[in-house]
């Protein structure tokens, strides 16, 4: 068995591309695979999965194997496994490995080893690259990958085996070759030239969200109100439901997490400076649980509470139909917290309005706000694809788009629908709608080619494929001006599409 450490991401290595939907989930949820990738080529099949580990909860004494196993019917092939230790299991495993390497009379051990072998610490990232090349048998193009992940029988307790299907069946095509390679398409045809995108940077995003403490009938999840649980009952729940949002955030290829902002607001209940202090202990509290369970793992995190939050009090309340809601507002909008404001609340008409506060308001704007900041990196072909398969190609970036076709041989049926594809979703890019033209040229679909290159003709880069639509139209002469234009902007087919005219002339 060979293991791949790096392999150059060529055409003739990604002629076999397997898209599915990414963000598995295996081994009871801790642990996803966000990429997937399979390929096929001088008659190895390499299997190349990327996955995060960051929600993994495992003594540092303790270790996880996992091995990606590969099934049809009664055939089953092993890979090779990845062995996660825990800080101190790690230790033993790299004592281990030092003795053992002098024994056998020197020669080489013939046990099985892990591929991969990664110590789980919070310091450093939590996430591994898996890529290895078997020899390929004809069984495994319909064979489901399976992650079988065993604990360790550490401490005298049993250790549980645990199998998640990742990919059902393989499905390789075989490999095909561009039809210009065959030199169906001669003379000009083959002169159209692609423009590849610039390169795309990292973007932030952030998804937000609230979660209330006490949520409204028919709304409510089973069981208490957050608000009804104790403080380390809430942080656990709010934990719980931040880890949800987070999960989408890490299911999606090619995402790093930048910072987690929280922020708790509460109700003017009690002495203004007993709640202010208590709101600074409850920011607090609720970080370091944050923090002990490797929420944001290296990405930033920030937990504030607000005490007293009047003003979404002041803002539901005037969206309200509570009794003497003018006089209410006025109390809030003229009086200060520390003069009093409460106090007088209380005694407005015999404190009815406060008590529509304290039973309808207040509970209302008791809530954790969260703000999760990502970046999203450029994806490559196999990760692009995936997208593109599971119906997100609105995903997709232009340059994504390119290297999508670009992982099919030019001129191959999947090659000019991903380009034409990209134009309908990127209509005013330059970039995408020329390579949709040089698609249609090559098709001698000279009506399709003017309707995306006629805005960006006067664009340098669009010269050489509008010449070479004037040749298809029959104007030889403007199509003489665009290519020697194009020539000059140094573009290598115009130069021997130009020398190609003046031969035949």
């Amino acid at each position: 068995m060979k293991n791949l450490i790096r392999i150059p991401l060529t055409l003739a290595l990604l002629f076999a591309i397997c898209g599915f939907c990414p963000g598995q989930e295996f081994y009871r949820g801790e642990l996803f695979v966000t990429g997937q990738h399979f390929s096929l080529t001088d008659g190895h099949l390499t299997v190349e999965l990327s996955v995060d580990f960051e929600n993994l909860q495992m003594p540092s004494d303790e270790s996880l194997t996992v091995t990606p196993v590969l099934k049809s019917g009664e055939s089953e092939q092993e890979l090779p496994s990845v062995l996660i230790n825990g800080a101190e299991k790690q230790k033993v495993y790299q004592r281990t490995q030092a003795l053992s390497a002098g024994k056998r009379n020197g020669k080489a051990r013939t046990s099985p080893i892990p591929a991969v072998v990664i110590r789980d610490d919070a310091a450093v990232s939590r996430a591994f690259t898996y890529k290895v090349s078997i020899p390929y048998e004809p069984w495994m193009e319909q064979a489901v990958l399976l992650l079988r992940s065993q604990e360790c029988a550490c401490h005298g307790r049993k250790g549980d085996i645990y199998e998640d299907k990742i990919a059902d069946g393989l499905r390789l095509p075989k490999l095909r070759t561009s039809p210009w390679d065959a030199g169906t398409d001669a003379g000009f045809l083959s002169l159209v030239n692609f423009i590849r995108p610039a390169l795309d940077k990292d973007t932030l995003h952030c998804i937000t969200g609230s979660i209330p403490y006490f949520e409204r009938e028919g709304e409510q999840r089973d069981g208490k109100q957050l608000g009804e649980l104790s403080e380390e009952k809430q942080n656990f729940e709010i934990y719980y439901r931040l880890r949800d949002a987070l999960r989408e955030v890490r299911r999606e290829t090619g995402t790093e997490l930048a910072k987690v902002r929280v922020t708790g607001y509460g109700a003017p209940m009690g002495n203004l400076k007993k709640n202010e202090t208590n709101a600074l202990i409850r920011a607090l509290k609720l970080k370091e649980y944050l923090r002990e369970n490797r929420l944001s793992g290296k990405a930033l995190l920030e937990v504030d509470w607000i005490p007293e939050d009047w003003d979404s009090i002041t803002s539901l309340v005037r969206g309200s139909d509570m009794m003497l809601k003018d006089a209410t507002l006025d109390l809030i909008d003229n009086v200060e917290i520390s003069k009093g404001r409460e106090r007088m609340l209380m005694s407005l008409a015999d404190g009815k309005p406060y008590r529509y506060l304290s039973e309808k308001i207040f509970p209302a704007v008791m809530r954790v706000d969260y703000r999760i900041e990502y970046t999203r990196k450029p994806l490559g072909a196999a990760e692009s694809l995936q997208l593109l398969r599971s119906g997100k190609q609105r995903a997709l970036r232009l340059n994504e788009f390119f290297a999508v076709a670009g992982s099919y041989p030019a001129g191959s049926t999947e090659y000019n629908d991903v380009l034409d594809l990209a134009a309908r979703l990127f209509p005013d890019s330059p970039e995408a709608n020329i390579n949709a033209a040089a698609v249609a040229l090559t098709k001698r679909d000279t009506k399709r080619a003017r309707q995306y290159l006629e805005r960006f003709a006067t664009l340098p880069m669009a010269y050489n494929n509008m010449g070479i639509l004037c040749l298809l139209e029959g104007n030889r002469d403007k199509a003489e001006v665009y290519l020697t234009m194009a020539a000059a902007a140094g573009v290598e087919q115009a130069v021997k599409a130009l020398e190609k005219l003046k031969a035949e002339k």
